[in-house]
């Protein structure tokens, strides 16, 4: 019972990582042109947490293989972002912010690139690659038979996605289908009383994990004026809901 009571503890360890906009996926900076931007993104992932395990000093190790947990987690992140066109068809970007996941903040960062695989007039068709970074430390609120407990999670997400551009007058519009999938170790470790009053410490592990997921996206982006755009986006598949606004100064 209290390996299992401390379970509930050990979720809110468990993290979703920062998950930043796609925007368009082709190209939109010339070879050596630089732009710096602000992403947001507001939404719910859906995750799998299994492979829980303990280990407890002079006691050995406690497997629990018919763990399984399926969770839902609020996210919240914002990052800025710097771009470098390497030709005038691809792009690589970089990101540096926080994530802020059921109300605990983090550091986070992440990197990305982006090609124009064909270029016209109005329409445009591009290929876009991301992953985001998050790792971090807490403590834990755990059940009365614990002197403390600590928590570590490090992990990544990946999107890869594919859409036309269709370019309008001082706007364009976008979207088309993406992959997405992530993956992270969570690590507890805590100082726990038994029956006896003996000390014993206590370390844990879980894998928490998004198996490789096909979402659609949609999204429209203004030009206010000459290298000043804004792009609001919608990202859905079934264990996955965000919104995302990005906002890019080139120059």
């Amino acid at each position: 019972m209290r390996k299992l009571l401390f379970v509930i503890a050990f979720m809110s360890a468990g993290r979703v990582w920062a998950i930043a906009p796609i925007g368009p996926a082709a190209s939109d900076v010339e070879k050596g042109g630089f732009a710096v931007g602000f992403d947001y993104a507001n939404g719910k992932i859906g995750v799998d947490a299994d492979h829980l395990s303990w280990t407890y000093a002079g006691f050995g190790k406690d497997d629990i293989p018919e763990y399984r947990e399926s969770y839902d987690r609020h996210v919240e992140s914002s990052f800025a972002r710097l771009v470098y066109g390497l030709n005038d068809r691809w792009q690589a970007f970089a990101r540096l912010g926080q994530a802020e996941i059921e109300s605990d903040k983090d550091l986070a960062w992440g990197f990305g690139s982006k090609v124009t695989l064909r270029e016209s007039e109005r329409l445009d068709w591009g290929l876009m690659g991301q992953i985001a970074f998050l790792s971090s430390e807490e403590s834990i609120s755990a059940p009365s038979d614990w002197v403390y407990c600590k928590g570590q999670t490090d992990g990544y997400a990946i999107q890869v996605a594919f859409s036309p551009v269709y370019k309008g007058d001082g706007f364009c519009l976008y979207g088309g289908p993406f992959l997405s999938w992530l993956k992270a170790d969570a690590e507890m470790k805590g100082d726990l009383i038994l029956a006896d009053e003996t000390i014993v410490h206590a370390t844990g592990s879980l894998d928490i994990e998004k198996e490789l997921e096909i979402g659609a996206y949609a999204g429209l982006s203004i030009q206010f004026v000459e290298d000043l755009a804004l792009n609001a986006e919608f990202q859905y598949a079934s264990d996955w809901e965000l919104f995302a606004l990005n906002l890019t100064f080139a120059f």
